[in-house]
């Protein structure tokens, strides 16, 4: 009897555990929302849309809660998001920074939510709100969320991932295969990165350094750029890999400039004279470093 007593008590303790950490889990999914997660919608015909298939099956709703068809131009590229969704609000203030190297004339961003709008949020980033759709009430997405469709100019699915980094390299390979605008999106680039490093003196190089954490080739770069002698002859400004973890770090979210430049090296940098003159500087030897980053002739 005694011993029942004592396996009795270790069933009830398990479950015990058990009902904690699921109850832990369930408070931190609500609070932070899941990183990839499915959005459940209220009676709803779940809509599993695929290649070649076409937005149009589906009923969205605009910000007014009209149920309108998505506005698409030449490029699109629609994230799929969900206002719970952490990793949501990083792709949201991304886009801020895709559409201005991209450009309007080049790229249509459309955000399509699984619950409400955050219209805050939403104009906080510079997204215009009648670029933002719901599902209705009886239509839901089998989807993670994000997850990105690009898609052609009358809603239909050329590509689709979950892999955000990915289908920003899709986008980018279709705006320059259909339109050969590889030189003028590095200009774009160029003037974003001038402007949000508040790049205006040029009277020594100013240096975009591309960097990876734990790369033994970054930290040796870095030591002699940072000597004595060297410092002072150019400004450096950090930008740190996609997948950086410090949260101090600026990123280069989902490899946007490396896929934009065709960095396939670390360190690896890009080089100011002037806002219109500019140069990449790769794998090279650091003798060789040295006057690569020198000044423009």
């Amino acid at each position: 009897m005694h011993k029942s007593k004592k396996v009795y008590f270790l069933i009830g303790f398990l479950v015990f555990i058990v009902l904690v950490e699921t109850t832990i889990i369930f408070i931190q999914r609500k609070r932070f929302g899941d990183e990839n997660q499915i959005s459940p919608v209220n009676n709803a015909n779940i809509v599993d849309l695929r290649y070649g298939d076409n937005f149009s099956v589906i009923s969205v709703v605009d910000v007014e809660g009209k149920e309108v068809s998505l506005k698409c131009g030449e490029n699109n590229i629609l994230f799929y998001l969900s206002s719970s969704c952490s990793s949501c609000g990083d792709v949201l203030r991304f886009c801020e920074r895709l559409q201005s190297v991209f450009g309007e004339d080049h790229l249509n961003i459309l955000l399509l939510w699984s619950d409400s709008i955050p219209i805050s949020l939403v104009e906080k980033n510079n997204i215009p709100l009648e670029n933002c759709y719901t599902t209705n009430s009886m239509t839901g997405l089998n989807a993670p969320t994000p997850t990105a469709y690009i898609l052609d100019d009358q809603g239909g699915i050329l590509y689709y991932s979950s892999d955000i980094k990915t289908s920003v390299e899709k986008l980018y390979a279709q705006v320059v295969e259909t339109e050969n605008k590889e030189e003028e999106l590095r200009l774009r680039a160029n003037a974003y990165l001038i402007e949000a490093y508040g790049i205006s003196d040029f009277h020594k190089p100013q240096v975009v350094y591309f960097y990876m954490s734990g790369c033994p080739d970054c930290a040796a770069a870095d030591e002699f750029l940072n000597t004595h002698e060297e410092k002072d002859k150019r400004d450096l400004y950090y930008l740190y890999k996609y997948d950086d973890t410090d949260p101090t770090h600026d990123k280069d979210n989902y490899a946007l400039f490396r896929t934009i430049y065709g960095i396939e090296w670390y360190p690896s940098f890009l080089v100011f004279g002037s806002e219109q003159e500019y140069r990449l500087v790769g794998e090279v030897p650091v003798e060789t470093l040295i006057s690569e980053l020198g000044q423009f002739d």
